[in-house]
């Protein structure tokens, strides 16, 4: 194998990675946006809440994005927007029942992936490949 061509094979795992969860999203009946997911994984399973400002930290998301897609969802009652008594220009997010149970769903849709994805791979070929990608990628972040 070229090594010159594992970019190309990266993008097309991230390419039929994210066309797959978009076609989970609507078997399942999710009412939410496959680019929208992120905000589910990094909200936690147990409702606690996290700052906006967290948000765009963890997820890379603009702030005026991360506004419109949390309005969007708290209209569809998947999360709850509080605004802080000692200081109103903190915002907390955090995930209402319904809110878990999208984030429920999309954990099962991303083991689906893992599972098809790395069919074949036993228990430590499973290791290996993760800690090399891992490594790939705290080696690429270095460079920026």
């Amino acid at each position: 194998m070229e090594l010159g061509c594992i970019f190309s094979y990266i993008n097309k795992i991230g390419a039929i990675s994210n066309k797959f969860l978009a076609k989970r999203i609507k078997e399942e009946g999710l009412p939410i946006l496959q680019n929208h997911s992120l905000l589910f994984y990094i909200l936690p399973k147990d409702k606690s809440q996290l700052l906006f400002s967290e948000i765009v930290e963890r997820g890379k998301i603009s702030k005026s994005s991360l506004s419109d897609i949390i309005n969007k969802y708290e209209n569809l009652g998947l999360v709850c927007k509080c605004i802080s008594n000692e200081d109103k220009r903190n915002i907390y997010i955090n995930l209402t029942d319904d809110g878990v149970y999208v984030k429920n769903k999309l954990e099962d849709i991303k083991n689906e992936a893992l599972d098809a994805m790395l069919d074949g791979f036993d228990d430590n070929q499973r290791e290996i490949f993760k800690d090399c990608v891992s490594k790939a990628l705290v080696n690429i972040k270095k460079v920026l």
